[in-house]
């Protein structure tokens, strides 16, 4: 397993990066409509991506602001290098780390930080604030990038430019730049990348600029469109790459020309091949003889085997391996040597000594000349004990070792004698001992011979061996192998035949005239090679020629006089060209922005919430442009409001409260709306349709939830508006429904949880898989979670905090501080268990997978999960054999309070701006909405205000026919209190707050 490991961890590296893009590319091509399952080959979704007008300029912003940071980053991080490679090393240190920090720094925390600064600073959020902040993260991955090649440039560069007389900017443009090329390249690439992909920063500091990571970030569901863009992208980069490298490897072979020019070695090998087949054509005609290869079939098996081992010992490198061993017997010897000199040394040494003391006895009077010699005699004799001591120990040595040698001889004597005494030893004692004795006899030959002597006899051994082998196996194979060739390739005259029957014939005047075909044949011969030769011959000059030409090209004869004659234009024209086309390729890329973003309304709305063909559709009809934003939550909708403002917006009911409550939202004039309904039996809308408009009737239940939830009215709107509507002092003076669901128990229908069920006294519905009894409680996913249930909750705080309002109090608000501490004790226990998961728009992939036994989930979402889960998007739309999920709606009895639980029945509704500039155009958006309302359910698959639509989807050949039940929210007012009929989260100032605080709270102790 080990080695399984080490010798494919690269491959297990590549797979786990690369895989992933695999599938990936390969549902790009999934004709299904779900990201789950693989259901045949089809290109529709590249035709979805392309027509997809949101998505499409949320690319067109991405690329628009990569490329403008990119360039303004490189400028500035170029510079900012240049600018500190001349400070002291202590400065450019301390700048360095400085600006380091964003690269270290949590994105978010500068996202928030630069969000901050522009709103303090009073900008307008949009294409320049996104810019700007592009550019501050970019510029540290240019200095970072640029820097060490900056450090890496001779400073005698620079030094002999100047010297040159270059002046500061001819040096930057002309020295610096050109060398830091490479490094400028990496870091456009490394700032383009990470701005094209930046989402965090983007998300808040883009106001009105969707790119395309926050487009995708948004997306309730993930489609195989955003696939196809994906492998549109990865097959660009992988163009790129290939391009850059074909382009790399075209320069260096010029390059490799050039030199080969300059050496005189271009086209050598051609040429010696057009000289040799000459030479091969001109031996023919002067010997008259052809080489003819023999049919015999066993000379060609001989020769190919000999050719085939003489490859084969070649390659155990003959060569190295005696090289190595001379290398060895060198060393030896002069390891053998040195000890030797020693005995010459040591005489050499000692006349030395004696000389130098009898000058330093004749020296009396000179003091400096009796110094010097003390000091050259000091030096002589710590020679001499040296030699001395290595003389005695070399002496010593041999003496041991005729000592040991002796106790080795006595030692074999023993074992030879121990071996004659056994008594039929068996074969493995008897190679026992014979291995002993001659371990034995060698180690003495080692002793006896010395150590370094002993090593010299057996290198020069082995290397006579090799020397022999190398003879024996490659020399005579190379011998045997041309004789070989010279029998496979054998020479024949080019008219053996007839040299045959000349030989043959004895008839003179037969001879003759076969003697004149034969020359007449020969000179057919010559005249068809010489027109080969002259053929290759015409080749050969066009190389030289060629090779002279180019060799003119690169060094001019006259250089003195032609270096400085060309134009600047012939001398810049790839500079220019390249700037042309960037200047063209950034000009269009401008133009496409620009265009798609002169705009007359603005959108908020959820991700993936509309069928972009409807927003075509309104664009074509009224001749607008709309910019459509996406958002995931009502917290982020309000947190961009603080950057940005739409014109209309799609928040759920407690946002709406909330935004109305701070006067953000205006106050409807339902005389512009095309919509009716009734609100305890009341008209919602008197006044007459528009003329050419119909009236959409809105479903009578949610607009009674919806007037539930309160709004309070600011004075201004008091004023400024009359009573208008039924709806007065409630959302539905601000909002008109946009989609409406409520919150659902989801029950994987698993023989295990169905038994969990039924003992838990809950009845389920044989067709409709709905739970019928009256005793469902949302206790029960705190039962399934003691009981080791897999369970998946939607993430919402106020989500969950409904579960333990319900069960404890029968309502879904909580009205007081203590309330919320009882709930939060309940939710506490459930969510914290290790077998509960919270999940955002994941929940909706981990129960479509089947991975989950109770969730919690809306009708809408649990619908599609389900879809899918049976493959509903299959070309067969019989549904023999799907498996519907168990699900219901909590409706069992309070034995103490005597009210039913309930559930959460949200609404999502539009609203327009108090600050919108376009109010007239975002009422006719509204209504165009609600006409349209059948094509955007279908699509979305969540249930629709209007009941026409309703009623659309649910016939027969409806698109959720199969599912009625599910789809259209659960009537349970019945047994409610007057506070568990508030259905609809209310906003409630303060307590909201405290609610998200303890849930965040308790989910920061959750693990896993």
């Amino acid at each position: 397993m080990k080695k399984f490991f080490k010798g494919s961890y690269f491959a297990i590296i590549m797979a786990f990066i690369y895989i992933p893009i695999i599938i990936m590319i390969i549902f790009s091509f999934n004709s299904g409509g779900t990201t789950f399952s693989f259901l045949g080959w089809d290109t529709k979704w590249y035709g979805e991506f392309i027509n997809n007008s949101p998505f499409v300029k949320s690319i067109i912003t991405s690329l628009f602001v990569a490329v403008i940071s990119t360039a303004v980053s490189l400028v500035i991080g170029t510079m900012a290098a240049i600018g500190l490679s001349r400070t002291k090393s202590v400065t450019q240190k301390s700048w360095f780390n400085v600006a380091n920090i964003p690269l270290i720094n949590a994105d978010v925390v500068t996202a928030v930080s630069l969000m901050i600064i522009f709103i303090v600073s009073g900008m307008s959020f949009g294409i320049g604030t996104l810019i700007m902040a592009h550019i501050s993260f970019n510029v540290p991955y240019v200095l970072i990038t640029v820097m060490p090649r900056l450090r890496k440039i001779d400073k005698s560069l620079l030094e002999s430019a100047q010297d040159l007389g270059a002046k500061p900017y001819q040096v930057l443009f002309k020295v610096i730049l050109p060398i830091l090329k490479p490094a400028i390249i990496t870091a456009a690439a490394i700032a383009f990348a990470m701005s094209f992909d930046d989402f965090i920063i983007s998300y808040f500091t883009g106001g009105s600029q969707t790119n395309v990571s926050t487009f995708i970030y948004t997306a309730k569901k993930i489609k195989p469109f955003i696939f196809a863009f994906g492998t549109i992208l990865v097959g660009a980069i992988v163009l790129v790459i290939i391009g850059w490298n074909a382009f790399a490897i075209f320069k260096q072979h010029k390059e490799q020309n050039k030199e080969a020019i300059k050496s005189g070695l271009y086209k050598q090998k051609q040429i010696h091949k057009l000289n040799l087949a000459i030479d091969e054509l001109v031996a023919i005609i002067e010997s008259g003889q052809i080489i003819r290869p023999t049919k015999k079939i066993n000379l060609w098996v001989k020769y190919w085997f000999v050719n085939l081992k003489l490859k084969w010992i070649a390659s155990r490198n003959f060569d190295k391996k005696i090289a190595k061993l001379e290398w060895k017997q060198s060393r030896i010897k002069s390891q053998i040597n040195k000890e030797k000199r020693y005995y010459s040394r040591r005489d050499n040494t000692k006349k030395q000594l004696k000389k130098l003391n009898a000058q330093l006895a004749r020296t009396k009077t000179d003091v400096k000349k009796a110094a010097k010699l003390t000091l050259q005699i000091e030096k002589l004799e710590d020679k001499l004990i040296f030699l001395n001591e290595e003389i005695e120990y070399i002496e010593n040595r041999d003496e041991l070792s005729k000592q040991k040698a002796k106790e080795i001889q006595n030692d074999i004597k023993k074992l030879k004698y121990n071996f004659k005494k056994e008594i039929k030893p068996s074969k493995k004692t008897i190679s026992w001992y014979n291995k002993k004795i001659k371990e034995l006899e060698q180690w003495k030959i080692e002793v006896e011979e010395g150590k370094n002597h002993y090593k010299l006899r057996l290198v020069v051994e082995r290397l006579k061996n090799v020397k022999e082998l190398n003879y024996n196996q490659i020399i005579l194979l190379n011998e045997k192998s041309l004789h070989l060739y010279n029998l496979t390739h054998p020479k024949k005259s080019l008219t053996s035949k007839l040299d045959y029957q000349i030989l043959k014939t004895k008839n003179e005047n037969e001879k003759q005239n076969l003697i004149i075909e034969k020359q007449a044949q020969l000179l057919k011969f010559n005249n068809k090679y010489f027109f080969t030769i002259d053929k290759k011959l015409q080749d050969l000059n066009f190389f030289y020629r060629k090779v002279e030409k180019l060799k003119n090209k690169l060094n001019p004869p006259d250089d003195r006089e032609i270096i400085h004659t060309k134009g600047f234009i012939v001398r810049s024209w790839k500079i220019i060209a390249v700037s042309l086309i960037g200047l063209s390729a950034f000009a269009g890329l401008t133009v496409a922005y620009i265009k798609n973003n002169i705009y007359d309304l603005v959108i908020g709305n959820w991700g993936e919430y509309i069928d972009p063909d409807i927003i075509t559709d309104f664009e074509k009809k009224y001749g607008v442009k709309v910019n459509y934003q996406e958002y995931d939550s009502n917290e982020t909708l309000y947190n961009k409001l603080y950057t940005f403002n739409y014109d209309v917006m799609v928040p759920s009911d407690y946002m709406v409260q909330k935004l109305a409550q701070e006067n953000a939202l205006l106050k409807l004039d339902y005389s512009k709306l095309n919509v009716k309904g009734t609100i305890d039996g009341k008209d919602l809308n008197p006044n007459k349709p528009q003329e050419g408009q119909e009236q959409v009737e809105l479903v009578s239940g949610l607009l009674e939830t919806m007037h539930s939830s309160k709004a309070k009215e600011s004075e201004e709107d008091s004023k400024l508006y009359p009573e208008q509507t039924q709806s007065t002092g409630t959302i539905l003076s601000y909002a008109i429904p946009y989609f409406w669901g409520d919150l659902v128990m989801v029950v994987n229908p698993t023989e295990a949880n169905k038994e969990f069920l039924t003992s838990n006294g809950v009845n389920i519905d044989p067709n409709t898989n709905e739970i019928i009894s009256t005793t469902l409680s949302w206790d029960l996913l705190w039962k399934a979670k003691d009981a080791n249930k897999r369970l998946a909750l939607n993430s919402d705080p106020k989500n969950i905090f409904m579960l333990a309002a319900e069960k404890n109090y029968q309502k879904v608000n909580l009205n007081k501080i203590t309330e919320v501490d009882v709930a939060a004790k309940d939710v506490k226990n459930l969510i914290l268990a290790n077998n509960v998961s919270l999940n955002g728009d994941d929940l909706i992939t981990k129960v479509s997978l089947g991975q989950f036994d109770f969730a919690l989930m809306y009708n809408g979402d649990a619908l599609y999960a389900n879809q899918v889960y049976n493959h509903e998007d299959d070309e067969d739309d019989s549904n023999d054999g799907e498996t519907k999920f168990i699900y219901g709606r909590p409706n069992k009895k309070n034995v103490t309070t005597g009210y039913n639980e309930g559930t959460n029945i949200f609404s999502d509704n539009m609203v327009i701006s108090k600050k919108s500039n376009h109010q007239d155009l975002a009422y006719l958006w509204v209504n165009f909405i609600l006409e349209n309302m059948n094509l955007i359910t279908s699509y979305v698959g969540i249930p629709s205000p209007s009941q026409s639509a309703m009623d659309e989807m649910l016939a027969e050949d409806g698109d959720f026919a199969d599912y009625p039940d599910l789809y259209k929210p659960k009537d349970v007012y019945e047994g409610l209190s007057e506070e568990g009929k508030q259905l609809s989260f209310q906003y409630q100032e303060g307590i909201d707050d405290y609610l998200v605080d303890q849930y965040n709270n308790i989910v920061s102790g959750k693990i896993g």
